[in-house]
């Protein structure tokens, strides 16, 4: 594929993501009422470590599926950033699951907007259609005991005070 041809090929994918975000997406925290249960995952980071659901359990969990190319996505990452530091004390962890972006991409995009998540990588997108995912970002809120709670189609403001309160809520709850 030429270049040029690349590029439409981003640009259409980018449009697609917007329209079917604002079409699909409430952009905020709905209760999770899908079949009960999470997909099980094993994925690695940039770094090369395995990271599994499993190893996370004890803690709320925000798993979000991004890339770098859906700008809904980018837009939320500074707030994910900032509810990660502000519950750093905290037994939560986000893990941001990048569903196409190699991992060179995926290195210069932490770099550019100065992330510290959890970055797992989902190469062949397997991880995200075993969630059942459809439009990106889409993002799920995991209880202490790894059961899907709540989910969000589209972006959504990590740190506002409604979040807050939920994960608030689900820390309290062991």
């Amino acid at each position: 594929m030429s270049e040029h041809m690349k590029n439409i090929h981003t640009t259409l994918v980018v449009i697609i993501c917007l329209a079917l975000t604002q079409v699909v997406g409430s952009s905020e925290l709905s209760p999770y009422t899908a079949q009960p249960g999470t997909a099980a995952f094993d994925l690695a980071d940039v770094k090369g470590q395995q990271h599994s659901l499993d190893d996370y359990r004890g803690k709320v969990v925000l798993v979000n599926f991004w890339a770098s190319w859906c700008l809904p996505c980018v837009m939320e990452m500074p707030g994910m950033q900032r509810l990660a530091d502000t519950l750093k004390d905290q037994p939560f962890e986000i893990l941001a699951v990048n569903i196409s972006d190699t991992e060179n991409q995926i290195r210069e995009f932490i770099k550019r907007m100065d992330l510290r998540l959890t970055i797992l990588m989902d190469d062949n997108g397997e991880t995200f259609k075993a969630w059942q995912g459809k439009v990106l970002p889409a993002s799920f809120l995991l209880d202490r005991t790894g059961r899907v709670r709540y989910q969000v189609i589209g972006p959504m403001e990590w740190d506002s005070g409604e979040v807050g309160k939920i994960i608030d809520e689900l820390l309290q709850h062991p």
